[in-house]
Parts: C-alpha cells; structure tokens; sequence
C-alpha cells in the first residue's frame, strides 16, 4: 500500500510540472477566447485611428491592434514568424530630421562666423599692438634724437659741462640736467645769480616743445648734482599755455 502512495504522488508531481510552465518557461498552447465586439473606436488627439482590424475586449481587458497605434506613435513594428517575436523601433521623423539637419547647418554656419570674427578680433589686436609698439618705437627714436641735439647744443653752456637726460613720451617728458658742483661750484653760483640757470632750462624746455612730436608735452625736471645726487632745482613747464616754473 505504500508504495502505491508513493506512486501516486509522484505521478501526481510529475503531471503538475508538466501542465505548470516554470518561471523560464514561456506559455504556449491554444485557447479558445470570447471576444467582445462593440464598434470601439480609439480617438487620438480628437481624431479617429483608422484601422483594418476592430478593437475588441476579452475578460474585460480591451485589446487594440498594436500596428495600428504604432502609426500613432511613429513607431517601426516588425513581425518574426520563427521565433514568434514582435519589434518595435521609433520610425526615422523626416520632417524632424530636416529640421535637426537644417539647425545643424546654421550652428556649423554661425561657428564659422564667430571664428572668423574671432581672428579678425585676434589680428586686429596683433595689428594694434605692433602699431603701438611701432609708435612708441617712432617716440622712443624721437626722443633720442632729441636728447642728443639738446646735448650737442648744451653740454657746454657758459664753458661749463651739462648733461641732459629725457625719458616719456608725447604726452609727458622727465628732464634730468646734471652737473658737477664739485668741479663747477662757484662757476654755477655766479651763472644762478645772474638768472643764467633758468634761462637754459627756459630754452631747453623751449626746444622741446618746438619738436613736432612733443609740442603738447607736459614736463617736469630738475638739476642734480652728479657728484652728490642731490637735487638743486625742480623745474615744470605746462604745454597748454607754455609756463614754466621753477622750485628752488
């Protein structure tokens, strides 16, 4: 008796996992279905879906043919017989496509466009500093030969010896007129007493503005004595009304 218990529940189990597809298992077979027809419709975006095949419900679950809403939604739905499997894939928009092509053209035209403002931007810059740089070579130039026909025209002024030094630019100029005070002391007193010290700055600042390139320079100097550094006169001569003034 027992062992046709056994029997019995074995047969039992393996009948129960013959019917029972397990969990990697996929359901096959034919059924027979009650199908539900009621002239249903589906209306998308307030407009109807046209369609061969009707909708239907079947245990109250409405079934739509899945081509047909795959046009709704621009999607690719292929069948495969063999393998008993359906694809869906977006469909390729076109007009969106045109429009994305189109977009991209304008941003690839409009980068174009910003590049090539860029180096125009880039080389006018490069062109602006090399006009500088030429221009303030042009200046630095001038003022050298400034300084040297100031020199060849001052350097012995009253049979003394003077040493005249120029640094700035158009707008501005430092004037540094040197002289041994140790060599040339009681010659300089006399020259100071009799006003001759103010006048060679006088024509040395006259000079300056009589140059084309620095007639409109603002000027400040002063008179050292080379042997000790020490300053003797502080001089300034404003360009707008042709002043000059003297700190002594």
């Amino acid at each position: 008796m027992f062992k046709k218990q056994y029997l019995a529940i074995a047969s039992a189990l393996i009948l129960t996992t013959t019917l029972i597809p397990t969990s990697s298992q996929a359901a096959t077979g034919t059924k027979n279905l009650q199908a539900k027809y009621n002239n249903i419709k589906v209306i998308y975006n307030g407009a109807a879906v046209p369609t061969t095949i009707e909708p239907f419900i079947v245990n109250g679950t409405t079934y739509i043919p899945l081509r047909m809403m795959a046009g709704v939604f621009s999607k690719d739905v292929a069948w495969d017989g063999a393998k008993y499997t359906i694809t869906v894939k977006d469909l390729p928009n076109s007009q969106h496509a045109n429009e994305l092509a189109a977009r991209d053209a304008q941003i690839r035209s409009l980068q174009n466009t910003i590049d090539s403002l860029n180096k125009e931007i880039s080389d006018l810059k490069n062109g602006k500093k090399n006009n500088n740089n030429k221009k303030n070579d042009d200046i630095q130039d001038a003022l050298d030969d400034l300084e040297d026909d100031l020199n060849s025209d001052y350097d012995d002024y009253k049979d003394l010896k003077w040493s005249i030094s120029l640094k700035g630019d158009e707008d501005d100029i430092d004037v540094e007129i040197e002289i041994n005070l140790d060599k040339y002391k009681d010659e300089f007193d006399d020259l100071d007493d009799d006003g001759d010290v103010e006048a060679l700055v006088e024509d040395i600042i006259k000079d300056i503005w009589d140059d084309k390139d620095f007639e409109d320079a603002d000027i400040k100097g002063e008179i050292i004595d080379s042997d000790s550094d020490d300053t003797i006169y502080e001089f300034e001569g404003d360009a707008s009304d042709q002043d000059i003034n003297f700190d002594v």
